[in-house]
């Protein structure tokens, strides 16, 4: 059971205007008492000091683990939008980090790998790639990435959480490095579920899906089922590829992991799973992610002095050609997961 989701039913059966949630762990009743916690903001259970720093703890119920990081000081972001519990606030390592339901989304300090990983190995897998469609990616990361390639037509991102899109502008923005002012990019606040399954055929040439985890009742979970796969599929040209967030491997149950990549399959005749390390503690220092693609595009026969003139041009902190190559090289206890040969 989700606690937020009956926290978002009491707040409308009571037609709360002032409302709050704690998570309170053992021993932590006492923060029930006190009288600044009515507020329009998401309480922490651990507050560390005078400089009102806080703790947010990520819990991993498939491992039975948590992992804790602290701020440097008060949280920059510390809301509840619509749809998401948002938190962002600055650890003296990371830099400014981004949390979603006390999920870490992002930090500064390695941002980039992500974000070169799911756009430039799809982007490069294209052989010629104009017309763009980013779902999710309210950080901004992706389409900063997308908007470096040349000969772009047309670029859309869709993000649902207009919250996340103006908190990241405002204290995150090197992430997006002015890519919401790029005049390239068209920028919609609303469902891309619904908006993929409305896109007219041959839309796309590239789809790339920058959402939450593939986990249950998570607000990204539908973006990986496989009729949003076929819409992607139908949308996309007859060289289209799409890359879609997956999961840690060491970390999700197998069956979350198969069941997101078996959508795909279904989708996709051509498909395959990429990895890459990430050093942030939260992703268990390597996660994966999911690509699919038709007709003529294929991973492995990708222009190698493209992907070196690109990387070398624009300055790339990890992707490069022989990244990409060794991203599709899986280790075989992935292999198993996935019902590889190895």
């Amino acid at each position: 059971m989700n606690p937020w989701k009956a926290f978002e039913s009491l707040k409308t059966y009571l037609k709360a205007k002032k409302f709050n949630c704690i998570e309170l762990q053992r021993g932590s009743s006492h923060l029930i008492n006190n009288p600044g916690l009515l507020q329009d903001t998401v309480a922490h259970a651990s507050l560390d000091g005078e400089d009102h720093s806080i703790t947010v703890t990520e819990r991993e119920s498939y491992t039975d683990t948590s992992i804790a990081i602290k701020s440097t000081g008060a949280p920059l972001v510390n809301m509840r939008s619509q749809f998401q519990k948002i938190v962002i606030a600055k650890n003296k390592w990371w830099g400014n980090m981004l949390w979603l339901d006390d999920v870490v989304n992002v930090s500064e300090k390695d941002e980039f790998v992500y974000h070169e990983m799911i756009v430039n190995v799809p982007m490069m897998t294209h052989p010629d790639p104009k017309r763009v469609l980013i779902v999710g990616g309210g950080d901004g990361g992706a389409a900063r990435e997308v908007l470096k390639h040349e000969g772009l037509t047309k670029v859309v991102m869709i993000d649902i959480d207009e919250a996340v899109v103006n908190e990241c502008k405002k204290h995150m923005p090197g992430l997006n490095a002015g890519a919401f002012e790029d005049p390239r990019l068209e920028l919609i606040i609303g469902d891309g579920i619904d908006y993929v399954r409305k896109a007219a055929d041959d839309s796309f040439d590239v789809i790339i899906v920058d959402s939450t985890d593939p986990i249950p009742d998570s607000v990204g979970e539908v973006l990986f089922s496989e009729e949003f796969y076929q819409n992607c599929h139908r949308a996309l040209s007859a060289n289209g590829v799409v890359t879609t967030q997956s999961v840690m491997p060491m970390r999700y149950d197998a069956d979350v992991y198969r069941r997101s990549i078996k959508n795909l399959q279904g989708a996709f005749s051509q498909e395959r799973t990429y990895i890459y390390l990430i050093p942030t503690d939260t992703y268990n220092g390597q996660t994966s992610l999911g690509l699919g693609f038709k007709g003529d595009s294929h991973p492995k026969k990708v222009d190698k002095e493209r992907a070196k003139k690109f990387a070398a041009a624009h300055k790339l902190k990890y992707y490069n050609h022989g990244i990409h190559q060794a991203a599709l090289c899986l280790p075989n206890y992935l292999k198993e997961t996935l019902n590889i040969p190895i």
